[in-house]
């Protein structure tokens, strides 16, 4: 690849520079769109305001900034437009795409999904195959990013397929049984949020090639049953999610995969919705786990207010939703034998707030905890690196014992009791 290409896969799509372009764009078509149209057309600004407004609502629950909505006025207002004044399709035609690729690239800029060109189709660090193609695989000189359905034979939940991270140790070291990772993604999302943007696959191979091809197995998993939904990780009317991600996952993952059968070697941890979720399942199943990793969670399941997550989810009855709220279990019981590493982006004040408060109560319940706040908001400029930094810790806790740190991350000595 030439330097020049190289140079333009490298340049960034979230430093400030591409906020003021992006800006710039919806400034100069919300002009042209007020410069071409007549007095009593602006009906279509009036409508692209409605629009935001009803989504801006809708969606108030997963905490969508609110200029984000301001500024999908202008490409509403051009397709708006676009269908009323067949005389200026062309020019509107351009004022809505470029305007809606101003708000993809500030809604960018927001979650960091995409930091810069190249993430836009990044190179594979591992062959994709279905669960066919894995079990007929007898060795292999790199690894492989498999597709498996982990069914909920027990719990009825109806998962989405799980994505794994298998590394070259799987073959290469057939006497050997790798401790697993399971990682939940955030709401809304899927399993594909963490092997995306979430760069789990490059993760984890960066830290085989530093260790003779052994990493743990990562598996992220299903945490919600669709895109939208957030059934709050928890067994209620709604669905068996938590049973679903303490037995059915553990016993779908042990058949599918050579792994380490002890499961308190393995460590569970998820971004917003999963870091939640992460915490939930080390508390009311800390035989399922030995570790979690909660990045970016909340104080406590919620679907947005308290008293609408109690009403919903336990017909109102308080006693049982604390009976199964982190929080109160942290106060309640001891977890002595369990570790957790909770970290929040400075920028993010609710996760700041959630979670050293957490850390404190976990540690006060006898875990280990280390909680620690980088650089970013509520989005993959914190998870991202979260992972990266946490990997290391992840495998030697999975007993992998003297391993390399690429990463430069966390240490054994940084949590305490």
């Amino acid at each position: 690849m030439s330097n020049f290409i190289q140079s333009v896969l490298g340049l960034p799509l979230t430093d400030p520079v591409n906020g003021g372009i992006y800006i710039a764009i919806l400034v100069i078509s919300a002009l042209l769109i007020a410069w071409r149209l007549r007095k009593r057309d602006f009906v279509s600004f009036l409508l692209a305001a409605v629009i935001a407004t009803v989504a801006y609502f809708a969606l108030k629950h997963w905490d969508v900034p609110f200029y984000l909505f301001v500024a999908g006025l202008v490409p509403i207002a051009a397709l708006i437009s676009l269908i009323h004044h067949a005389g200026r399709r062309v020019l509107m035609v351009v004022i809505a795409a470029f305007s809606a690729l101003a708000v993809a690239g500030l809604a960018n800029m927001e979650y960091q999904s995409y930091p810069d060109i190249a993430s836009l189709d990044p190179t594979p660090v591992a062959q994709e195959m279905d669960y066919g193609q894995f079990k007929a695989m007898k060795s292999a000189d790199s690894a492989a990013i498999v597709h498996v359905d982990l069914p909920g034979t027990k719990s009825g939940f109806t998962a989405r397929q799980a994505t794994a991270y298998i590394p070259p140790a799987y073959w290469s070291k057939k006497d050997m049984n790798l401790p697993v990772l399971v990682l939940l993604h955030g709401n809304p999302g899927g399993p594909e949020q963490w092997f995306g943007s979430g760069e789990a696959a490059e993760t984890a191979d960066a830290f085989q090639r530093a260790n003779g091809g052994l990493s743990p197995i990562v598996v992220a998993v299903d945490a919600t049953g669709s895109e939208t939904a957030n059934p709050i990780c928890a067994d209620t009317s709604v669905a068996k999610v938590m049973t679903y991600l303490t037995t059915d996952v553990p016993t779908g993952i042990k058949t599918a995969f050579r792994v380490d059968e002890n499961q308190q070697h393995w460590t569970v941890a998820g971004l917003s919705y999963g870091g939640t979720c992460s915490l939930q399942i080390l508390t009311n199943h800390p035989e399922a786990y030995g570790q979690a990793v909660d990045i970016s969670g909340q104080a406590e399941p919620t679907i947005g207010k308290h008293a609408d997550t109690v009403a919903k989810f336990y017909g109102g009855d308080e006693a049982a939703y604390q009976a199964a709220n982190p929080a109160h279990l942290l106060a309640t019981k001891k977890y002595p034998d369990h570790q957790a590493i909770l970290i929040a982006g400075n920028r993010d004040t609710n996760a700041v707030k959630a979670l050293s408060q957490l850390s404190d109560a976990a540690r006060a319940a006898g875990m280990r905890t280390f909680y620690t706040t980088r650089p970013g908001g509520h989005s993959f400029e914190v998870w991202r690196p979260a992972l990266r930094e946490t990997f290391a810790w992840i495998a030697r806790q999975g007993g992998l014992k003297d391993v390399n740190d690429p990463f430069d991350g966390v240490q054994d000595a940084d949590l305490q009791r």
